[in-house]
């Protein structure tokens, strides 16, 4: 038998295999990118309601979304290359918006081939969206200066990323940091007159600075001219300095959320000039993070009809139950169901290995409830604070995991492992890598973090037995050299629990990291997490 990820509507098999030798007519760019050979089969495209395959000897009928056929045909191949069952499938999606969003900006900037393979999979698991999270790597023209020296992509580059994901019908579109997170931008010294508080690095835009705004709008207009997307994510998450700074000093009173609005909406009349839909972070709008007597200030901004012009990214990466998302969804009020999205998490962040066991519950609970309240999309959130530590080749089975509990029946590990082709036993390796106690745990032990040297005997009993009894799950597997990198990593961290880890199993370590980092990403950024290894190995050799 065979799967199809994700589960269709109808499948139809009546148990009868053909003899399969190529295409006559596959799109060139689909045979080449899915090694799929040249041969006698042809492919009808026929009008028909809905999207589906119907396979025949030597023919296959495909009917509405040619790339999502393209993918079925495709996974049938992936799982046996030599032929294709008679088979009828019909699919139908739940989310019409079907999305991945990529923070580059925080670590290291992906090559090209790094998102090739990206862009493969989303397209193999039918995925519609892919953000790509900027803050500073755009190249503006007008501003050569903002991300020099940080990896920033190429308009080429660029070009190349977007004409790849049309090729496999996904929209490739930007996000951007046009508010808060600009860190990056204001620490520059000519825009740092821009910045809301006198440290720049805290990264907030002054809105009360007309000077500011346009600087900001700038940016924006050079992505809006550049961009054919159709969707153009404008930020404007964690803007928590807003009116606490240089806004404040001009007449002592709090003026953050109507800045906030003013900004917001000269920004939505920009993207809609230019025919687009805008996307925003919506948690300003709730006060989500901030303390009650706070958050009755910012929720306010939810009497204005603006953002009914909107798509808003509604996020939480928390480990909660499926009410807790609820009451999230809820919280942005009845004007706002039908143009909200939500943003689960891979739970990827300051960490070397995404954390499975968090990122699952964050994900199911929060799609779960989406379901209930009708929310037509969702866009899953990879994010790279503090260095962007964790390959992007680790993130592949979560993407599997979103799309099966989004749309298919949930059994996102049988996929995987039909669609990559690994073993039960690699597989299993992976989950328990991914164990938050594991996945959690790594990097502190690693460098040897404050928390950890403060740690007390029975908790580090307890993390070292967790971490003997992975390195036993993995007996036996043959690991790919990312998968290697981390059982070796938790020798290391075992070594640290023992009070035994030396100066050269830290700088060993990181080279191999290295090796790994330059096989997906370009070289800058890969200084920062060297420059870890290295302090924690100079502390280690010193006795620190």
């Amino acid at each position: 038998m065979f799967k199809i990820v994700p589960k269709p509507k109808k499948l139809d098999f009546t148990g009868k295999w053909f003899e399969f030798n190529g295409f006559e007519n596959i799109p060139d760019f689909i045979s080449r990118e899915f090694s799929i050979p040249k041969g006698s089969w042809k492919i009808e495209i026929v009008e028909r309601p809905g999207t589906g395959i119907s396979i025949e000897d030597k023919k296959v009928k495909v009917w509405g979304n040619v790339n999502v056929a393209y993918a079925t045909l495709v996974q049938l191949l992936i799982q046996r290359r030599d032929a294709l069952p008679q088979v009828t499938v019909e699919e139908e999606f739940r989310f019409y918006f079907r999305g991945f969003h990529l923070d580059i900006a925080r670590g290291g900037v992906p090559s090209f081939s790094t998102f090739k393979n990206i862009l493969r999979w989303l397209f193999l698991l039918k995925y519609n969206y892919f953000a790509i999270y900027f803050e500073d790597l755009f190249p503006w023209e007008k501003h050569p200066k903002i991300g020099a020296g940080r990896g920033r992509l190429t308009k080429e580059e660029l070009k190349e990323i977007i004409e790849y994901g049309k090729n496999l019908g996904i929209e490739v579109f930007p996000s951007l940091e046009l508010t808060g997170h600009m860190e990056n931008i204001l620490s520059i010294p000519e825009y740092s007159k821009y910045s809301e508080w006198y440290l720049p690095r805290e990264g907030c835009l002054d809105l009360s600075s007309e000077e500011a705004k346009k600087f900001a709008y700038e940016l924006l207009e050079e992505v809006l001219e550049f961009f054919p997307s159709k969707y153009v994510h404008i930020g404007g998450d964690e803007t928590w300095a807003l009116g606490r700074g240089k806004s404040l000093e001009k007449n002592w009173a709090f003026e953050g959320p109507k800045l906030y609005e003013e900004h917001h909406k000269n920004m939505i009349d920009m993207v809609e000039k230019y025919r687009k839909i805008p996307i925003m972070w919506a948690d300003m709008l709730t006060g989500m993070f901030l303390r009650p007597d706070e958050r009755k200030v910012w929720e306010k901004l939810l009497q204005s009809d603006i953002w009914q012009r909107t798509i808003l990214a509604n996020w939480d990466y928390a480990a909660m139950p499926k009410e807790h998302f609820i009451n999230r969804i809820e919280s942005l009020g009845k004007n706002y169901q039908s143009n909200q999205i939500v943003c689960p998490g891979f739970s990827n962040w300051n960490r070397f290995y995404p954390d499975f066991e968090v990122a699952i519950e964050n994900i199911k609970n929060f799609i779960e409830a989406a379901k209930t309240k009708g929310i037509q999309g969702f866009l899953v959130t990879s994010w790279g604070d503090d260095g962007q530590e964790c390959l992007f080749s680790f993130l592949y089975p979560l993407f599997v995991a979103t799309i099966e509990l989004a749309e298919g029946d949930g059994d996102w590990e049988k996929s995987f492992i039909i669609l990559s082709g690994e073993n039960e036993k690699l597989f299993d390796v992976r989950k328990v890598f991914g164990t938050s106690k594991i996945a959690s745990n790594i990097k502190g032990l690693l460098y040897g973090s404050k928390e950890v040297v403060q740690m007390g005997t029975s908790e580090k009993q307890g993390l070292k037995r967790c971490f003997e009894e992975a390195l036993q799950k993995a007996i036996g597997a043959n690991l790919p050299e990312d998968l290697a990198f981390i059982r070796q990593a938790i020798r290391v961290a075992i070594k640290r629990l023992e009070n035994t880890v030396t100066a050269g199993d830290l700088i060993e370590l990181g080279s191999y990291y290295c090796r790994l980092w330059r096989k997906e990403r370009k070289k800058e950024g890969l200084d920062r997490i060297v420059g870890r290894f290295w302090a924690a190995a100079g502390r280690d050799d010193l006795g620190l």
